[in-house]
Order: C-alpha cells, then structure tokens, then sequence
C-alpha cells in the first residue's frame, strides 16, 4: 500500500542539488588546469586532462544568476540529467567482471577455504 504523504524522489534530495557555486565551480576547473593535474594525467594516460566539463559547469554556474530561481532549476536539472546518462552510458566494473554461481573448484591444499 502507497503511503499517499510520502515525497517524490526529486523533493526529497538535499536543498543545494540544483543549485550552482560560481566558485567552487571555478576552483574546480581551476584545479583541473594545474601544472601538477596535468602532468600526472600525461604520465598516466599520455594525454593531456580536458577539463571541458569542469568549464561548462562554471559557465552554466554563471548563466544560472541572470535567470530566475525556477529558470536557473530547470538548467541545473537538465545538466545533472546530461551528467548522470554520460556517466552510466561509460564502461563501469560490471561489464568487465562476470558473477560467480558457484566456488571454483579446489585443486589441492593450497586453494581449500578454512
């Protein structure tokens, strides 16, 4: 049975999910930009980092102030929702491992579980 005062999904997350810091956005990007974050990201993965998505949040941060408050929801909800299918359209752990229905079996001393 549905409990009738129960609160939809989007009106039960914490008060600051659709808004934006400027800042924090700008020393997000800004982090991203570093000598030190880019040369690690080049000895790692011979590139350097994009920070594309850092930049685009700060820019939207910026364009959110001259909207109004319903205005600046909607875009930040519409930029969580992009987020969120880009981040599950990528690879995650579960397509590379496969779950076991059973122990492998044990082939001496060395594998038997105590």
């Amino acid at each position: 049975m549905a409990d009738s005062t129960q609160d939809a999904p989007e009106e039960r997350l914490p008060f600051d999910y659709y808004t934006c810091k400027a800042s924090q956005a700008f020393d997000q990007w800004f982090a991203c930009m570093t000598v030190g974050k880019q040369l690690s990201n080049y000895y790692r993965y011979g590139q350097r980092s994009g920070c594309g998505k850092h930049w685009s949040k700060f820019r939207l941060c910026m364009s959110m102030k001259v909207r109004s408050e319903e205005g600046a929801r909607a875009m930040m909800k519409e930029f969580r929702d992009k987020e969120e299918a880009a981040r599950r359209s990528k690879p995650s752990v579960l397509d590379v491992w496969t779950r076991r229905e059973r122990a492998p079996e044990a082939e001496g001393a060395a594998h038997r579980v105590y």
